[in-house]
């Protein structure tokens, strides 16, 4: 017994009870196929440090492709060389966009940035490449990706890109516009770009 006043068979039955009725939760409300993901809830991680490429980054189907919100994804702690120096440069990357028929799986998408960790390129690089592979995977209808890099020889570079899913109707787009400038009055981050 324990200093609670559970004693150990108790506690077994409790754990199991818990184990069985997470599982048929996870069954009955599973609203996601996981089954292209192999990277969430995988026993161990192997950590890419030298090349990033899309191939890192995993997607899962968009859960309510119907209805347009904003995903906002904040890495505080992105690192990548500098290409002439090779100095480290540290920042932090936010990714915000409005999904089509995919989602990006945000375990995937840490690893895709730690993969930039000894990858030599400038600021306004890293924030572009990291959009071009973003669409390449998954064709949003709207992407903004904002680089806010710490402050090097006195200056702070924060280079900021937006990518469109051509052609959009122009519904769509006012209400993407809205969507966003919500996000940011709401987002304790603030606005962005």
């Amino acid at each position: 017994m324990c200093d609670c006043g559970i004693t150990k068979p108790l506690a077994v039955s409790i754990v199991k009870f818990k184990k069985t009725y997470l599982r048929n939760l996870s069954e009955i409300y599973m609203v996601s196929d996981t089954s292209k993901l192999s990277l969430l809830g995988a026993g161990s991680t192997n950590y890419e440090y030298s090349s990033p490429t899309a191939d890192l980054l995993e997607v899962f189907d968009n859960p309510r492709p119907e209805v347009p919100f904003v995903i906002g994804l904040d890495c505080l702690e992105f690192t990548s060389l500098c290409p002439m120096t090779g100095q480290p440069d540290y920042g932090s990357i936010y990714i915000d966009y409005v999904g089509d028929k995919l989602c990006v799986e945000s375990k995937s998408l840490k690893l895709y940035l730690v993969s930039y960790r000894n990858h030599g390129a400038f600021h306004e690089d890293c924030v572009n490449s990291i959009a071009d592979d973003i669409v390449a995977k998954i064709n949003p209808l709207y992407l903004r990706v904002f680089g806010d890099f710490n402050v090097r020889g006195g200056i702070a570079i924060k280079p900021l890109t937006i990518r469109r899913n051509s052609p959009m109707a122009s519904e769509l787009r006012d209400e993407i516009a809205e969507l966003f400038a919500s996000f940011d009055r709401l987002s304790a981050r603030g606005p962005r770009g």
